[in-house]
């Protein structure tokens, strides 16, 4: 159904979600907190929605990219545990010592301000340990985390080690030997930290393809993002579950709709779009949708893609616009203005999937959800 006011809209399913964290979580340990990743706009679901149906299902522990994403977090949940993943430049520290985030650090001059910023709000700053382990993206090398622990002495209580963190590099391969390289690596770092005084609540280098995958990789928290949203990191993870013999079905959460602005009849020989790169054979009939890279319906797709209208599917003709498309809708009957379009999703028999799309652009699911526009209406069905 429409949603009112919008041309293009996004549906994310609260029982898809439920479903999907229950699922998870018969996976977890006991003492493995179960942690909700809702950066890059939830992968796409947005971030209040998706919290939200989160935090109904009990979950209240979240991580983000950025101190923005905080921010609009700690709005809608005030009491829950979030933790930054990403790069907080130096002047917006002081917001995560306001909001009373976890930060991801990996430096000790990310230390040093952080600390003057505990002293102003007289709170402890609270951080987690980034460490390198094969990864080689951000994270602090062995000389580096002494350096760290060094900085956090000399800060006294102004700064608390809630958590020491890393990321796999090959997770979505769950037999590559670097995930049990990277897992000894993560235990030294763990070690020295211990060893400098610290008792962190939260040991986490699990991501949703460890969680499932690893049951020793989850530490004390997990960090659930892509399977959350009912999307498998690889097709040789999913595998490796089933032959496994665990019994886990994840359910995608988001479906992405746009409606009809347009229906026109097209003469044979007629070209279509910029470039007139599809040229007609036949008579046809074209609807123009209100949607295109802008939206994130990415130029890729020109010509290769495929949307489902009224349970039919619809070729994308011609080269995708900054805002539109044209499908042909030459065998779908009884269609009108408005009507809906399904670019992500299931109608009557057929389903596009974000994997579907993905494979047409060779790229990965995530990159396909994630980057649809945050500016686009999200509603909870």
């Amino acid at each position: 159904m429409a949603v009112h006011g919008a041309k293009t809209w996004v549906e994310v399913s609260r029982s898809a979600m439920a479903q999907n964290i229950a699922a998870l979580r018969t996976f977890l340990k006991p003492e493995s907190v179960f942690c909700a990743v809702v950066k890059a706009n939830a992968y796409g679901c947005g971030v209040r929605e998706a919290s939200g149906i989160a935090s109904d299902c009990t979950v209240d522990t979240f991580a983000v990219d950025s101190i923005d994403e905080a921010v609009v977090l700690r709005e809608i949940l005030p009491h829950a545990t979030i933790f930054i993943l990403g790069y907080t430049v130096p002047e917006r520290l002081c917001d995560v010592v306001s909001i009373d985030a976890i930060q991801t650090v990996y430096d000790t001059e990310t230390i040093l301000e952080i600390t003057k910023h505990a002293h102003r709000f007289n709170r402890p700053a609270r951080v987690s340990l980034k460490v390198e382990t094969g990864l080689h993206r951000q994270g602090a090398t062995a000389r580096g985390l002494t350096a760290m622990l060094d900085a956090i002495r000399a800060a006294g209580q102004s700064v608390v080690v809630e958590g020491v963190g890393s990321h796999f590099a090959s997770a979505e391969e769950p037999t590559d030997p670097m995930n049990t390289f990277q897992l000894e690596h993560f235990a030294h770092a763990i070690h020295t930290v211990r060893a400098a005084g610290h008792t962190p609540r939260y040991e986490h280098i699990a991501c949703s393809a460890a969680g499932i995958a690893h049951s020793a990789a989850q530490g004390t928290m997990t960090r659930f993002g892509i399977a959350l949203y009912g999307l498998w990191s690889s097709k040789n993870l999913k595998r490796h579950v089933m032959l496994g013999r665990q019994n886990i079905e994840l359910h995608p959460v988001l479906s992405w709709k746009t409606r009809i602005a347009q229906i026109k009849d097209i003469p044979a020989g007629a070209a279509i779009g910029y470039g007139g790169t599809h040229v007609t054979n036949r008579p046809i009939r074209i609807a123009v949708l209100p949607v295109g890279y802008y939206d994130g319906y990415d130029r890729g797709l020109s010509g290769k893609g495929e949307v489902l209208i009224r349970g039919k599917k619809c070729a994308v003709l011609g080269r995708v616009c900054m805002n539109m498309i044209m499908v042909d809708v030459s065998g779908v009957p009884a269609l009108s203005v408005n009507d809906c379009a399904t670019l992500i999703g299931k109608d009557g028999m057929h389903t596009v999937t974000a994997d579907d799309i993905a494979t047409i652009l060779g790229t990965i699911n995530y990159e396909v959800v994630s980057r649809i526009n945050p500016l686009l209406p999200r509603v909870i069905c």
